[in-house]
């Protein structure tokens, strides 16, 4: 009794200090849903009801088929202020679409979702076919609502000389704006090229249904295979890769063939010259079988990037790259390349099996040791580089290093752990991490803890990377998926001027937007005094609700990793 009665103060105390909005009840899923071997959690969020009793009911009958009791309520956590109430169906043993209610209160209840087998595979189509609907230079067209004529047939003058035009068209739009990163696409091309490599046999021709379809090569091959060609012509005569193309500054919302902003081309960096030699190492050795001769053009470039970076041993330019005076928006600057180029050396090793570059990796690798782990970026190669070289096969060699390695991915996996356990929500962030891309943030400490699955066999590790899946698609204090097109509950308005400038009835569906933002507000206006509730549905709120690629990539490579549940992982011994 005197716990339900602490409950209730707290409770009493969240509503009276709380907005009307941010006070609210209901039962937070993964609205897509839960494979049918792993752990299926809900929550009870803002209800004093402890002991209550919660009903899994079919949607397509409405009948109850499962029912128990509600437990395990938490004091609110900094992050979202919610009381949680435990909805464990673990033991439900069903298929189907569902949704759950509280018995006593049938008006509280959660989004449908299914349990099945392979129930993320849809999902994770729609994202990566989001990818389609960002390319530039060409017209966009497969039948549906988001088509738009060819676009940015200018790129690129350089800035610091106009007169001198270069072709860089294509690739991918960066996110809700139509600039080009090449520490964005390098990002977002080498998840996606993971992601393949590590599961190839569920990627098939046709399977986006995109113009490229029917060629003998998997869909998504061919996709990345478009931003990797924007990539190559993004790379000068020495080997180094122009860092961005890129609009002055920003002039207002347009569709992409309607944009009259000009686009520059901007000076070279070792972070994206780094960057480019691991994407281009990695794409070279997954292209080979399917096209050769693309496969031997991406290999060159890759060791050419290389041999540049060998010449130019400095981060350049010095201290990372600037935007100039008159150039706001995106700049993507770097203070370090270490990682990226440690990232490259494995990479390059891992494609061409020269010792060199394996030497280059053990003599500098303990640059990056002494930093704590980062969630992977476009800045933060630390953790690919390291996942890189304990996988790669280096038979008999490097033993120690590996081990020293093994522990320290561990020691980070099991933070992370602590973390996930602190949280009501399960989740995978800090109460201090919600800043800007906070949702990828997330999903990147979960590729992390896959990897950790991977190195162990630790199922621990694999459900704690569910875990934040679910939180993305969902079970959340927003109680909304953060996946355009996904989910019951979904976000309807992202920052993306494509989507919204068009006036279609959704937007373009599979982007991940950022996510919840304490640190940067909309003309200055805090949304919530709880960090995981600092976010809106809103266009204009590009500091929660812009998309990026590198996010949707992030979120693909998660969603193909946790996609068959009920295959045990078999641990990688590579020592």
């Amino acid at each position: 009794m005197k716990h339900h009665l602490l409950i209730l103060v707290s409770l009493l105390f969240v509503l009276f200090s709380c907005s009307k909005d941010e006070y609210k009840t209901f039962i937070a899923v993964n609205q897509t849903g839960y494979e049918t071997g792993a752990p299926k959690k809900a929550y009870l969020v803002n209800s004093p009801e402890t002991g209550s009793v919660f009903q899994l009911v079919s949607a397509d009958q409405g009948e109850v088929v499962f029912a128990d009791t509600i437990r395990a309520f938490r004091e609110p956590d900094p992050a979202s202020g919610d009381l949680i109430g435990l909805i464990n169906f673990s033991d439900a043993g069903l298929t189907g679409t569902f949704f759950l209610r509280m018995q006593d209160n049938h008006q509280v209840k959660s989004s449908p979702f299914t349990i099945g087998e392979n129930i993320y595979s849809e999902a994770l189509d729609t994202v990566i076919r989001s990818y389609y609907y960002h390319r530039c230079g060409v017209s966009v067209d497969l039948g549906e609502e988001w088509s738009y004529e060819i676009c940015h047939l200018d790129d690129a003058p350089f800035y610091h000389n106009p007169s001198v035009n270069i072709n860089v068209t294509g690739g991918w739009h960066d996110a809700g704006d139509y600039n080009k990163f090449t520490v964005n696409t390098t990002l977002s091309a080498s998840l996606l090229l993971y992601m393949y490599d590590e599961n190839p046999d569920r990627f098939t021709d046709g399977q986006l249904g995109i113009p490229e379809s029917g060629n003998g090569i998997p869909d998504v091959l061919d996709e990345i295979s478009w931003a990797l060609r924007w990539l190559l012509s993004m790379q000068r005569s020495d080997g180094a890769l122009f860092h961005k193309v890129s609009q002055k500054r920003w002039i207002g919302e347009y569709l992409p063939h309607t944009d009259p902003s000009v686009r520059y081309l901007f000076e070279p960096s070792t972070a994206a010259t780094a960057s480019f030699a691991a994407t281009a190492a990695i794409g070279a050795r997954i292209m080979y079988p399917y096209n050769p001769v693309f496969a031997g053009e991406l290999e060159n470039a890759a060791l050419l990037a290389w041999n540049y970076l060998i010449l130019n041993p400095m981060n350049l330019p010095l201290g990372g790259f600037k935007n100039p005076p008159d150039v706001s928006g995106g700049e993507y600057g770097d203070t370090n390349d270490n990682d990226e180029r440690l990232w490259a050396a494995v990479e390059l090793y891992n494609l061409t099996s020269d010792r060199s570059f394996m030497d280059y990796f053990i003599g500098n690798y303990n640059k990056i040791q002494i930093r704590p782990l980062q969630p992977i970026s476009w800045r933060n190669a630390h953790s690919l580089a390291l996942h890189a070289f304990y996988f790669s096969d280096t038979g008999s060699l490097f033993t120690q290093s590996k081990e020293d390695i093994k522990n320290a991915l561990i020691r980070h996996a099991d933070g992370l752990l602590d973390t996930r356990d602190r949280n009501n929500y399960d989740n995978l962030l800090k109460h201090t991490e919600y800043y800007w891309g906070s949702n990828s943030v997330g999903l990147a400490y979960a590729h992390d803890l896959v990897q950790a699955w991977k190195i162990t066999g630790n199922a621990e590790y694999r459900e704690a990377a569910l875990d934040q899946l679910h939180f993305v698609m969902g079970r959340n204090p927003l109680n909304l998926s953060q996946i355009t097109g996904v989910g019951h509950l979904a976000v309807q308005h992202p920052y993306h001027q494509l989507s919204k400038v068009g006036n279609f009835d959704n937007p373009v569906p599979g982007m991940l937007v950022g996510g919840p933002n304490n640190y940067v507000f909309l003309n200055n206006k805090e949304l919530s005094k709880y960090p995981a509730k600092n976010f809106e549905d809103a266009f204009r709120n590009y500091f929660v609700s812009e998309p990026a690629i590198n996010f949707t990539a992030m979120l693909a490579w998660v969603l193909s990793s946790l996609s068959d549940y009920t295959q045990p992982y078999s641990v990688q011994e590579n020592l």
